[in-house]
C-alpha cells in the first residue's frame, strides 16, 4: 500500500481546442467576434504531445494520469479521491462503509456494496442518471469481446443490479480492498438511453467504433465536449448542471505542441496559462521557467513526485538470456548507475529506487526487515554473474551467447519528452558494460503503438505510477496479446505464480495493517525474481501563471488534478 504523501501531477490527454488567443488578449478573456463584449473566462493549457490518444476518449482510453484526467474532466464516478487521498462521494450520496452496513462481507465469503445515487445527477444531454446506467457500464467492462483495458476490480465483481433508479447494489465474488471506491474506470456509468440499444445488438465492433466515444461523448463530468479538430484541438465547456455546481472557469482550452522547447517558449511568452504535471515535460525543461518566474513573481513552477521509472524485460522469448536465467537479470541491474541516470535525466531531483514502494511508505520498512534485494551499481559483480550464467566476452568486449552470437538488446521508449534521451542513457550504460544495446523509439502516434509497446526486443521503459492496485499490471492476467488488442500493463509478459497468488491475497485483504504485510511479501518476490527493474523516483513539472487558482498536488492513487476542476478559478 502506497503512502498518500507521495504525490503525482496532472495531465490532460486530449488537445483542448481551437484557437488559442494571442498575447495581446487579456489573460483569461477573448473578444466575442462581432459583439465587442468579453467572452467567458478561458484557461489555456499547453501540452507536449503529437495529438490525442487514438484508442478512445474519457472512459477506457488507456492507463495513467492522461486517461484519468479525461474521465474526471468529462465524466464522473461514484467516488473520487481528494488531494490527500481521502475518498469523497461524487455521484454517490455517501461512501459505503462496513460500520454503516452498506459494505457487507457475507457468510459465504462474497461481498455486497450498496450505493445510493444523488437524484440531481444529470447527463450532459439533461437526462437523469439512473442505477441502470451503472449496470450497463459493468456489462461493458465485463464483456471479453470489448477492446478495452479492464480495471483490476472487474475480476472480482459478479454483478450489479438496480434496486430502484437511485439504488445500485454491487455483488462481489470475494472481498476487495477498494470496493468502496468507484471511479469512471472502476465502475463506469454509460448512458443507457444513448448506447443501450446499440450494445444490445451484440455487435462489439460497431459499439466500440461508435462516435459516442469521441465527438458525440455525453458524460457526467464538470465539462462537456465542445469543438474538436481530431489530432489538434478539443474544447471543454462548463456543464451548467454538473452535480456539484457549474464550474467557475467557463472554457478549458489545451493546445498540443510536439516540441518541448516550443512548449516552454509558449508558456514564457504568456500565450498559455498552464502546463500540467503530466504535460510531457521533464524536470530540465522546468528550470528556465522556474528561474524566470521566481524573479518576476509571474507564476508557480514546482516538481511534483510522480512515481518510479521502470524497465520491463521482454519475457515472451524464452530463449533470451535474461528470460531464462535470473543471474543475467541481476547482472543487468548491477550494471545500472541509478545515481548517474537520475542526475542526467531528472536534474538530480528524486532518488534512486530499488523497489516499487516509496521510501516513506510503512511497507518499505517491512521490506527492509525482509532483506530487500537492492542490486547496487557494481560492474564486477555483474561480470561474475554473467560468467556464472555462461556468457563470455568476445574480442570486442561484448558478451556472447551460445554459438558465439553477440548479446544484443533494444531499449525501447515512446518518443515523448526526454524518453529518447533516457533510452540513449540506459543503452549507453549497458553498452559500456558489455551488451550491444541500442535505443529504439516507438512513435507515440503510431496506429499500432500498443502492439509496439509489447513486442519490443529486449527492454521497454515505462512509468510505474504509484497506486494501490498498480502491481496488478505484472500479473499473468494483465499480459497483453493480439487477442486483447494489446491492452494491458504487463508489457514484458512477466509470469510468476507466487506473485499472482500474493497479489490476489493483497487485493482481497480489507485490513490495512495486514494488507501492508502482504504487499511487502509481494514486492520482495518481485525484487528477488527481478520481475521488473526500478531505476529512480520521478517528478513532473507543474507550472501555472499567477492568477490561476486550484491546480496543485494530488495523491498518487489518483494522478489527476481535474478531480476538483469545477472549483478552479482564474483572474
Amino acid at each position: 500500500m502506497m503512502t498518500r504523501a507521495w504525490l503525482i501531477g496532472l495531465c490532460f490527454g486530449l488537445v483542448l481546442t481551437g484557437c488559442a488567443p494571442g498575447a495581446s488578449t487579456p489573460r483569461g478573456q477573448e473578444s466575442v467576434p462581432g459583439t465587442g463584449t468579453a467572452a467567458p473566462k478561458t484557461l489555456r493549457v499547453v501540452i507536449q504531445a503529437a495529438g490525442e490518444p487514438t484508442d478512445g476518449i474519457i472512459v477506457f482510453a488507456g492507463s495513467g494520469s492522461r486517461a484519468v484526467e479525461h474521465y474526471l474532466a468529462f465524466h464522473a464516478g461514484l467516488t473520487v479521491y481528494d488531494s490527500r487521498g481521502g475518498i469523497l462521494p461524487r455521484l454517490a450520496q455517501k461512501v459505503p462503509s462496513v460500520d454503516e452496513g452498506d459494505w457487507r462481507v457475507l457468510s459465504d465469503g462474497a461481498m455486497e456494496v450498496t450505493w445510493k445515487l444523488r437524484p440531481e445527477a444529470r447527463w450532459h444531454d439533461g437526462a437523469p442518471l439512473t442505477a441502470d446506467d451503472f449496470v450497463l457500464g459493468l456489462q461493458v467492462i465485463s464483456d471479453a469481446a470489448m477492446p478495452l483495458r479492464r480495471p483490476p476490480s472487474s475480476n472480482f465483481i459478479s454483478e450489479a443490479r438496480a434496486v430502484d433508479p437511485n439504488t445500485l447494489v454491487v455483488s462481489w465474488k470475494q472481498p476487495y480492498m477498494l470496493a468502496n471506491f468507484a471511479s469512471p474506470e472502476d465502475l463506469p456509468a454509460l448512458p443507457r438511453h444513448i448506447v443501450g440499444d446499440l450494445y444490445g445488438r451484440g455487435d462489439s465492433q460497431a459499439f466500440a467504433n461508435s462516435l459516442y466515444w469521441t465527438r458525440e461523448f455525453v458524460g457526467l463530468g464538470p465539462y462537456r465536449i465542445g469543438s474538436w479538430e481530431l489530432g489538434s484541438h478539443l474544447e471543454a465547456l462548463a456543464f451548467d448542471h454538473y452535480v456539484l455546481g457549474r464550474p467557475k472557469i467557463d472554457r478549458v482550452v489545451i493546445q498540443y505542441i510536439g516540441d518541448v522547447n516550443a512548449v516552454v517558449a509558449t508558456l514564457l511568452a504568456g500565450d498559455a496559462d498552464m502546463v500540467p504535471a503530466s504535460g510531457g515535460l521533464d524536470p530540465p525543461q522546468m528550470v528556465p521557467v522556474k528561474n524566470a518566474w521566481e524573479q518576476s513573481g509571474a507564476g508557480t513552477a514546482m516538481a511534483i513526485p510522480r512515481g518510479i521509472r521502470n524497465i520491463h524485460l521482454q519475457r515472451r522469448d524464452g530463449n533470451a538470456p535474461w528470460a531464462r536465467d535470473i543471474r543475467v537479470r541481476q547482472a543487468l541491474v548491477h550494471m545500472l548507475d541509478r545515481n548517474d541516470l537520475m542526475e542526467t535525466l531528472q536534474s538530480g531531483i528524486g532518488a534512486p529506487a530499488h523497489t516499487f514502494v516509496t521510501l516513506e511508505d510503512p511497507v518499505y520498512a517491512l521490506l527492509e526487515q525482509r532483506g530487500l534485494a537492492k542490486y547496487q551499481y557494481d560492474r564486477t559483480q555483474a561480470d561474475r554473474l554473467m560468467s556464472e550464467a555462461g556468457l563470455t566476452r568476445g574480442a570486442d568486449g561484448v558478451y556472447q551467447v551460445a554459438g558465439g552470437q553477440r548479446l544484443t538488446m533494444d531499449v525501447a521508449v515512446t518518443g515523448r519528452g526526454d524518453n529518447p534521451k533516457e533510452a540513449e542513457a540506459v543503452s549507453g550504460i549497458w553498452s559500456a558494460a558489455g551488451i550491444a544495446a541500442r535505443p529504439s523509439i516507438i512513435p507515440p502516434n503510431a496506429t499500432n503503438v500498443d502492439e509496439l509497446k509489447n513486442t519490443f526486443q529486449g527492454a521497454f521503459i515505462w512509468p510505474w505510477n504509484i497506486s494501490p492496485d498498480i502491481s496488478q499490471q505484472l500479473t499473468n492476467g494483465d499480459i497483453p496479446s493480439e487477442r486483447t488488442r494489446w491492452k494491458g500493463g504487463n508489457y514484458g509478459g512477466y509470469s510468476n505464480p507466487a506473485y499472482d497468488r500474493l497479489y490476489e491475497q493483497y487485493a482481497t485483504t480489507l485490513d490495512i495493517t495486514r494488507r501492508n504485510v502482504v504487499y511487502a511479501d509481494l514486492m520482495k518476490v518481485l525484487a528477488d525474481d527481478v520481475g521488473s527493474i526500478p531505476m529512480y523516483y520521478t517528478t513532473s513539472p507543474l507550472m501555472f501563471r499567477k492568477g490561476v487558482r486550484g491546480p496543485g498536488i494530488v495523491p498518487a492513487i489518483q494522478p489527476a488534478n481535474s478531480w476538483n476542476m469545477h472549483e478552479w478559478e482564474m483572474d
